[in-house]
């Protein structure tokens, strides 16, 4: 090995390997890994402790079935390598992982929608237009339905891919609507009595939602159901440290005119045991 090559280096107790760059050769290895931290490699634990990273795992792709490191570690790098670069989205084939950036980026305007439009999946960098525009394609091409399935864990982003994915749907398949406007303002709705403040999350979906859109012969949307199940029911009496109950309550309390609130003789949120656990 010499300056310069990046190589995986094994981690205590069995974890997953993590990356490293070369910064000194010689009788003895310098590493500098991913998170900064110096590690110094002696010629007896060279081979043990250490593997060549392959080119493709160095500076990250944009669809992980092209990494020679097809691993655990190999796809965790790929995603941290494009994150520091600013990419939040990698494809997996035509899978879309997404990482939440935890910020507002400016990747959503009416020019972005206009230039995934049409697009085949992987002509263009990965996004999540990329696929609601896939769906919509092939809708229209095949004339079956598309199903499109969000997961991840929590604060993990399901809840912004899915607005944004509904935006992106409303934009492309005709002229505006009130009924497309109706889609995009349900989920407020939904999210108020459905989502609360967790120790990870201040706008957490604590229930799981289909929403089934339904399109005319030319493209147009034309009506939606929104199916939710399984909604966090014991959060309603008991949160756990540091969280807190459904957005609703609050909103209700904060929102009320204080005429209507002495009619139902209600206070405000700190004057409930329900509300401030």
């Amino acid at each position: 090995m010499s300056k310069g090559d990046f190589v995986w280096l094994d981690v205590a107790h069995g974890g997953v390997p993590i990356g490293a760059e070369v910064t000194l050769s010689g009788g003895e290895l310098q590493l500098v890994d991913d998170e900064g931290n110096v590690h110094r490699v002696s010629n007896t634990k060279q081979e043990s402790g250490t593997r060549p990273m392959h080119p493709t795992s160095v500076h990250g792709v944009e669809d992980m079935i092209r990494l020679g490191d097809l691993t655990e570690a190999g796809l965790l790098r790929n995603l941290l390598v494009r994150h520091k670069e600013g990419s939040i989205y990698t494809y997996t084939g035509s899978i879309l992982v997404a990482v939440n950036p935890y910020q507002v980026l400016p990747i959503y305007t009416a020019e972005q929608v206009h230039l995934y439009t049409d697009r085949r999946l992987g002509e263009l960098p990965p996004h999540v237009f990329a696929i609601a525009d896939s769906c919509f394609f092939n809708m229209r091409r095949s004339h079956h339905n598309q199903c499109c399935v969000i997961s991840g864990e929590s604060g993990a982003g399901k809840t912004e891919s899915t607005k944004l994915m509904l935006q992106y749907l409303a934009a492309v398949s005709g002229q505006r609507s009130w009924i497309e406007q109706q889609i995009l303002e349900a989920n407020p709705i939904l999210e108020a009595f459905g989502n609360a403040k967790t120790i990870r999350n201040d706008n957490s979906s604590r229930f799981g939602k289909y929403i089934d859109i339904h399109f005319n012969e030319a493209g147009a949307i034309e009506g939606a159901r929104i199916d939710q199940y399984l909604l966090e029911k014991s959060r309603v009496c008991r949160q756990a440290p540091e969280e807190r109950n459904y957005h609703i309550f609050y909103y209700m309390l904060v929102g009320m005119a204080p005429q209507q609130k002495a009619k139902l003789s209600l206070g405000n949120a700190d004057d409930y045991n329900y509300l401030t656990m």
